[in-house]
């Protein structure tokens, strides 16, 4: 299905570390990739363009403008005109049980349908906490590094069908007509606490804050990143979170996910 075409575009600041395995993980999905570099100081927009990845540049002013992102991200999905459009950032993948990859799963919720997916699958919200093997392979595939997670509901539509009318609200999709695919074996894997937690959620918050004071965007948005970095929260014990090897069949499907998105 050559003509069926899922673009993921998003925005990014300084996440040399995924991109890599972001970029691969698309690619092995057959998923088109737009990517807004915010002027990133780590090598991050260096290496998308000696890569070719579809990419350009913005600046931001040193702040994390969710309206501006946003609207940059909705551009470009109404100039591409996309079969489906996913909307989520570096750190993020997804994993279907009963599919072999998003590809697959995505072609066949469509054909069922549906226009929308939604609330009802679940995410495994991955933590730093401090073991060797994540203190020690700083540069790898998150997937194979962190194995402690809290899990939740993923409440916001973030992959949708393409359609004339789709729209961004805050960071999530609008969808005329939405018939919702929910269904919890689809997993949402987030990888955005790893071992320099502490650095990048301190300025992540920054960024926001400096947003936040310049009016660019409302106080409501990202304020539990003040929170996050108040309490100093980067670190947590393994023994208080759920372990991914202990579900073989959740780990089997992220190693698969390696090998074929």
């Amino acid at each position: 299905m050559s003509h069926f075409k899922i673009l993921w575009t998003f925005c990014t600041y300084n996440e040399i570390e995924l991109l890599p395995y972001k970029i691969d993980y698309m690619a092995k999905n057959n998923i088109d990739t737009y990517i807004f570099d915010n002027m990133s100081t780590d090598g991050s927009w260096e290496w998308l363009r000696i890569n070719n990845i579809p990419s350009s540049q913005f600046n931001s002013d040193g702040m994390f403008n969710l309206v501006l992102n946003m609207n940059l991200v909705q551009n470009k999905i109404h100039e591409l005109k996309p079969s489906w459009a996913i909307l989520s950032g570096a750190d993020i993948f997804y994993t279907h049980l009963s599919y072999k990859n998003l590809r697959e799963a995505i072609e066949s919720i469509d054909r069922d349908g549906y226009n929308a997916i939604n609330s009802g699958f679940r995410a495994f919200n991955f933590r730093f906490t401090e073991s060797s093997e994540e203190i020690s392979e700083k540069i790898r595939d998150p997937r194979l590094v962190y194995k402690y997670y809290t899990e939740d509901v993923v409440k916001d539509t973030c992959i949708a069908k393409y359609s004339p009318g789709l729209k961004i609200s805050g960071d999530h999709f609008i969808v005329p007509g939405q018939k919702t695919y929910r269904n919890n074996n689809l997993i949402f894997l987030h990888y955005c606490f790893r071992h320099d937690a502490k650095q990048r959620k301190t300025e992540q918050y920054l960024r926001r804050k400096k947003a936040w004071d310049a009016g660019k965007t409302p106080v409501g948005w990202g304020r539990h990143y003040k929170k996050m970095v108040e309490g100093n929260n980067f670190v947590r014990d393994k023994n208080t979170l759920h372990c991914i090897e202990s579900n073989a069949t959740i780990s089997y499907k992220i190693k698969e996910s390696i090998q074929h998105g």
